[in-house]
This record gives C-alpha cells, sequence and structure tokens, in this order.
C-alpha cells in the first residue's frame, strides 16, 4: 500500500488497521494517510512508534478505520534469514518513482531479485539484488524514492521492509530493514503487542522457491478433503456414511502413564491440551479408542489454520500422514522425504523436486504416524530406526506416532526426545457427549429426506432414541462398560437405533450384532435388493469376509490388494455354490466394497476393513470354525495375534473352550521368562472369565497360575491384564 506522510513511501498492513513501513518517512506533527489498491481512499493514520532512521528504520501507524477486509485473505507469516547463501526468487513491492505515468499518479511495482544475506550485514540490513536492468537515474535523487516501507518476501514469508538504495550499485539494489531487528527492539515489541498481542512465528528460510508457493495450497486442499469427511458407524442407511469430521470428533481423555517420569503420573487431560505442549508423542490407544481421527482431525484443521488455542504452535504446518498399513501393503520400509506427501495418495498432482525436504529442514513439518502396530512386529525396529534417523536428520519436526498400547516398548523412541501419552476410555460424561454428538449426527441425515412429514417423524424417534439410550448408560454398568471406545459406543448407538432400544450384552453379541446390521438390514433400510446382481446372506457374507480377515492375520497385514482379495474370494467361493452362481470374484469383492460396509479402498488397489476390530473379529472366527486353534495358539505370545486369542474364546463350543485355555496356560508354564509368561497368563485369565462352560479344576489352575506373578511390576503388565481381569483379580 502507498504511505502518504511528509515523504510518499510504501507499506504493509498487518492486520486491518495496522500498517508497518519506514521511520525515515516522517516528521513531527506532519499529517499520515495510507491507501490500498483495493481499499476506499484514503485513510487518516496515527504513528502508533517511529524508530531511528539509521538503526531501526521501521514505524508503526495504526488507521482509523479499517484499510482492507482480511475476511479471505491469508495470514500473514513471517520469516528470517537462515545461513548465508545467496536466496533468489525474492521480492519487493511498493510504490516507486520511477514507475509513475503522470504527475501524483502512484501505481504499484513488484522488484523481483535475489537476496543477499551478507551484503548489508555490517550495518544491519538486508540488500536485495534485483534481477532486471536497474532503472535510470532520475535528477535529483534515487528511481526508488516512494519504495521505502514497502514489504520484502522470500517466498510467503515477510522478511523486512525496504529502506534505501545503496549508493556505488547503480540502482541495481534495494536495501532493507530486516524484520527480526525491527521485533528484537523493546519499543516496537511493545507496540506491536498493544495492537496485534498474537503476532506470528518466526520461521527461517534458506531459499524461496516460486514453485513450493503454488503447490502449498493445492496440497492443503487434497489434504483437506482427505481427511475432513468420516464414515460414523450406523450412519449410512440413506447416504454413504460420509460425515463432516467435526461433526463425529470427540475430544478425547488423556494421560502420562505413571512409568513416564518419577513421581504421581500428570493428572488425566483432553487431548489437545496434552500435545500442545509435547513437540513428539507417542500415543498409545486401543483399537477403536480414537487414533486415526485424532491424526485425521489435526492433518484437516492444521492446514485450514483452525486448530483451538491450545494447539496454535501448529496452524499453516505442513502434515504428513503415514498410514503404516499402507507402507507395510507397498512394501516401502523407509520412505525419503520425497514419499511422505505421496505416501496416502492424496488427490493433488506431484510436489515440486524437494519440496517436503525444504518444509522439514524449515521446522514447518508435522509427521502424523497412524499405527505403528499395524505392520508386522519383525519390521517395527527398521521402522523405529527410519523414523530416528529422519528426526535427527530435521531435528525441528514435530510427529506424533499412534500405536496399541502393548505394541511397542515404553523407552520405544526415548532417545528422540519422545513422550508417551495413552488415551483413556471414555468416562461416563463422555459417552453422554457421544451419544448426543451421534444421534446430532443422525438428525442430519434426516436433511436428505424428500418427505418433510417423514423427516419431523424420524427426528422426533431420534429425539426419544437419544433420550432413552442416555438413560440406559446412566442406569447399566455393564452396557457403560462395553462403551468405553469411540467405536463400540458408535455401534451400540446404531444397534440400540436399528432394534429400537433392544441391545446386546457381551462385547461379542455387540460385534455378531453390528455385522448382522451391515450384512443384512443395511441394504433392507436403504430398500436396495440384489445389487449388481448380487444376493449375499449375512452367514454368506460373513464366511467370505472370513477369508479376508484370516488371509491379514496370517501375513501380518492390515490391507492387500485386489488381485489379492479376488484369490482369496475364489477358495471361498468354491464351498458357496449359490453365491458362485451369482457372479465372478470380482464381482461378488465390488459387491463387499460397495454394500457391506465393512470393507473399503481407501486409495487404489489398497483393500482393507473400516476397523480393525472387525478383522480381528471375523479372522478369529474364521480360526474357529476351520479347526485352527493350534495355530492360533503357536502364536499366543506375539502381540500381534492377542487380540485375536481374546476374541476367538467367544466363538469357541465347550471343548474348544477348555483346549484353548489348556493351550494358554501351557505355554504359560513354558515361558522363559516373567515377560513371556505374563501376557500368556492374562490371555488365560481372560479366556477363562468369557468362557460360557469351564470346570472349576481348569478355572482354579489358570487363577493360581496367575497370582504366582501378582502384583504387577509395570504399566505395561497392567494394562496387559485389561479390564475384565483386574476386576476379578480385586
Amino acid at each position: 500500500m502507498a504511505v502518504l506522510g511528509a515523504r510518499q513511501g510504501s507499506g504493509v498492513l498487518l492486520r486491518p488497521e495496522l500498517v508497518l513501513t519506514s521511520a525515515h518517512l516522517f516528521e513531527e506533527g506532519s499529517a499520515v494517510e495510507v491507501a490500498a489498491p483495493d481499499g476506499d481512499g484514503r485513510v487518516p493514520c496515527d504513528v502508533v512508534w517511529s524508530g531511528d532512521p539509521k538503526t531501526c528504520d521501521v514505524a508503526l501507524l495504526l488507521a482509523r478505520r479499517p484499510v482492507l477486509s482480511f475476511r479471505h485473505a491469508a495470514p500473514l507469516r513471517w520469516g528470517k534469514c537462515a545461513g548465508w547463501q545467496p536466496m533468489p526468487r525474492c521480492q519487493v513491492l511498493g510504490f516507486p518513482q520511477v514507475q509513475r505515468y503522470g504527475p501524483g499518479e502512484l501505481e504499484a511495482v513488484q522488484v523481483p531479485g535475489t537476496l543477499m544475506p551478507l551484503s548489508g550485514r555490517m550495518r544491519g540490513r538486508y540488500v536485495l539484488h534485483t534481477d532486471h536492468h536497474p532503472p535510470a537515474p532520475v535528477p535529483g535523487g534515487s528511481p526508488w524514492a516512494g519504495l521505502s516501507g514497502g514489504p520484502v518476501f522470500a517466498g510467503p514469508l515477510l522478511i523486512g521492509i525496504a529502506s534505501g538504495d545503496p549508493m556505488g550499485w547503480q540502482h541495481s539494489s534495494v536495501e532493507s530493514m530486516p524484520l527480526t531487528a525491527a521485533v528484537d527492539d523493546p519499543g516496537f515489541r511493545k507496540a506491536l503487542l498493544e495492537h496485534w498481542p498474537d503476532p506470528p512465528a518466526f520461521e527461517e528460510v534458506s531459499s524461496a522457491y516460486p514453485e513450493d508457493l503454488a503447490y502449498e495450497p493445492a496440497y492443503a486442499k487434497a489434504v483437506k478433503a482427505a481427511y475432513s469427511r468420516l464414515e460414523i458407524f450406523g450412519l449410512d442407511e440413506l447416504s454413504s456414511g460420509d460425515w463432516d469430521l467435526d461433526t463425529a470428533y470427540l475430544s478425547l481423555e488423556a494421560q502420562s502413564p505413571p512409568a513416564a517420569r518419577p513421581g504421581p503420573a500428570e493428572p488425566r487431560g483432553r487431548i489437545e491440551d496434552l500435545l500442545g505442549s509435547r513437540p513428539r508423542t507417542v500415543l498409545r490407544g486401543e483399537a477403536g479408542a480414537g487414533k486415526t481421527t485424532l491424526v485425521w482431525w489435526l492433518a484437516s484443521h492444521t492446514v485450514c489454520r483452525t486448530l483451538p488455542g491450545q494447539l496454535a504452535e501448529l496452524d499453516g504446518m505442513i502434515p504428513f500422514v503415514v498410514p503404516m498399513r499402507s507402507l507395510a501393503a507397498r512394501g516401502i520400509t523407509s520412505p525419503t522425504p520425497s514419499q511422505l506427501p505421496k505416501i496416502a495418495r492424496l488427490p493433488v498432482d506431484r510436489p515440486p523436486d524437494g519440496w517436503a525436504g525444504r518444509v522439514l529442514e524449515a521446522g514447518r513439518g508435522l509427521l502424523l504416524v497412524d499405527g505403528m502396530d499395524e505392520i508386522p512386529q519383525a519390521d517395527r525396529e527398521l521402522a523405529r530406526k527410519w523414523l530416528a534417523g529422519l528426526l535427527r536428520m530435521y531435528p525441528r519436526t514435530r510427529c506424533l506416532v499412534t500405536v496399541r498400547p502393548l505394541a511397542v516398548g515404553s523407552n520405544w523412541l526415548e532417545q528422540e526426545g519422545f513422550e508417551e501419552l495413552r488415551l483413556l476410555p471414555l468416562g461416563d460424561e463422555d459417552i453422554q457427549s457421544f451419544v448426543a454428538a451421534w444421534h446430532g449426527a443422525a438428525r442430519l441425515e434426516c436433511d436428505r429426506y424428500a418427505d418433510e412429514h417423514w423427516a419431523k417423524r424420524q427426528r422426533k424417534r431420534l429425539d426419544a432414541l437419544e433420550q432413552e439410550l442416555g438413560r440406559e448408560f446412566r442406569r447399566n454398568d455393564v452396557l457403560r462398560d462395553l462403551a468405553r471406545t469411540p467405536l463400540l459406543c458408535a455401534v451400540i448407538c446404531a444397534l440400540h437405533r436399528a432394534r429400537n432400544g433392544f441391545l446386546p450384552e457381551t462385547r461379542w453379541e455387540l460385534y455378531s450384532a453390528a455385522l448382522n446390521l451391515m450384512l443384512a438390514t443395511r441394504d433392507i433400510h436403504r430398500r436396495i435388493h440384489q445389487p449388481e446382481g448380487i444376493e449375499l446372506t449375512v452367514d454368506e457374507g460373513r464366511q467370505l469376509l472370513q477369508r479376508i480377515a484370516v488371509w491379514l492375520a496370517r501375513n501380518g497385514r492390515a490391507e492387500l490388494t485386489r488381485e489379492q482379495a479376488v484369490r482369496q474370494l475364489a477358495s471361498a467361493l468354491r464351498g458357496l455354490r449359490r453365491v458362485r452362481a451369482q457372479g465372478t470374484p470380482q464381482s461378488v469383492l465390488m459387491h463387499l466394497l460397495n454394500r457391506s460396509g465393512l470393507l473399503q479402498e481407501r486409495s487404489p488397489d489398497a483393500i482393507q476393513f473400516i476397523h480393525r476390530t472387525f478383522q480381528d473379529y471375523l479372522a478369529a472366527k474364521e480360526f474357529q470354525e476351520s479347526d485352527c486353534l493350534d495355530e492360533l495358539l503357536l502364536h499366543a505370545a506375539e502381540e500381534q495375534w492377542q487380540d485375536i486369542l481374546r476374541l476367538v474364546v467367544g466363538h469357541c463350543g465347550r471343548s474348544e473352550e477348555r483346549r484353548l485355555i489348556a493351550g494358554l496356560t501351557a505355554a504359560a508354564d513354558a515361558a522363559p521368562d516373567r515377560a513371556t509368561e505374563w501376557p500368556l497368563r492374562a490371555l488365560a485369565a481372560h479366556c477363562a472369565l468369557n468362557a460360557r462352560y469351564i470346570e472349576d479344576e481348569q478355572y482354579a489352575e489358570v487363577w493360581a497360575g496367575l497370582r504366582r506373578l501378582l502384583p504387577a511390576r509395570s504399566e505395561r503388565e497392567l494394562h496387559a491384564l485389561g479390564q475384565d481381569v483386574v476386576a476379578a483379580v480385586h
């Protein structure tokens, strides 16, 4: 913008009423006005601070009314030069004497050039060498007169304020006052904070790349498109189930584990409050606890600069989401910086060469590594070394790693400065909040009905269901204990709605009912019959999905390709003649992807279950039905198989329960050390508690084996027991 004081100059708008310019433009008592090209005429200003032109040639003006609206403007970012190498592709903007087409007629100029960080260092200045031919001299002064106070940019970062035309360079250079020097002046900083309490932090810049400027908004748009929508279980009877993430997001509670530091554990708090002060965090949480939802929420709000105040430091950072299940499926073990923008397969063009490295080098990267437990246990040490090496290369990178509670040791990334947080089970108030949010989203679904009378009836029904379920949660301790994760709470809400208030009483009944809801009643509710020419019973759909789930378990994978899925379905169809007569394995796979609600294709040729819990439940059922309990027992000491073992007992008959528990007890008896024995004893106790039939002698043997090891010596051992075993012990 143009600044009109004792001399004409230029300036930059920091806020709608706050202008930064040069101090040497003003004389005491002179009137000051500013005018913006898109503004509403000249605006009177007051000089709220002015420095010494020789040492701090900057001034701060306060306009008496807004100069421009900032409603659609991108937030201003501040930068400082890092290093001494010349920085090409910088520019200065303003209204110099050389850009005139008539007397008193101002015109803007954009002067590109290379910033030379060392050229004015002794005088505390930056020097920009212009790229084009220098302007011709003008009588009695500099052709750059009027440019003073104009902003100097390195890429999107404001780094200085134009202040002069250095002698001897024949007008081929422009001198500027570094923004850092102004902010270091106590007087300026005090005046700035009075009128702008929360100015941006400085970002270091060593080079400016115009291709980065063009790419970053497109990348941000792709991140927002990919991660701002979420499927909410049970809200897809009339739609795709794809909802705005803010509708589904529930602020979760977390806590540092007791072993993380000496003394008592930190009090629990909301995850947003705890993450803000932890640049590097390992976040542990149960299946369905909301880890991936949190990662998506962080990614989408970071690029939009809409995070809450506790996480304001992350606003505007560049998030790189690294879903570890996708890495494992694609055989990538140590992604390079250039691969980070591509891993999530966002709908955006290829980034400029070296862009991700420049983002990380500048400390602008937010690395979100999701699901470290979803790669084979043997590969986790390699993944740790990759992550540690990347963070040593780019030490200012912020990082969040999500993992199931027992997947890695407590000191897994301690040397890299990571702190641990553990997501806590939903509290009673959180369950009530989730019920309200779920039914609120369900009421939004009613807006899609063409019949307003019907929509009104459904909203009224949802109001009644919400009140009824809230009362049931307050009354029923067993139901509350089933709903301690967002996933299971959503399942309960969906089943309560679908069954008009009738709810299952055990975890296995809950999963079974959820599968029935997805595989049978979902299409009935949507009045869809024989889509794609294929009609599956609940049992047929379950049999097909079990084959995919057990293949993933046996291969230590969380996703598979279309070709791999088709092969598993082809094998299953050998015993499903009615389904085989309806279509090929390829068409059956398409039907399951489109209609089951349990499989999804998050990216081309990468198929996965909507949640790992359903994968483990179906794999457990397949192991039981195919008489492969011995295979499960062979893997009982491996963390990745233990969730399947916890679930398989609910599928077993009487003799199978006895065989399973005996196998776990024998494995625990033969364990070489406490670290191996403890989870086996805990598994045996869990199965004994949940077995539908167990003789007293075997039950006593299980508990005697566990009591020999009690009490638990660490948070890890306590967590391995599980809530049901802990309650039984006490």
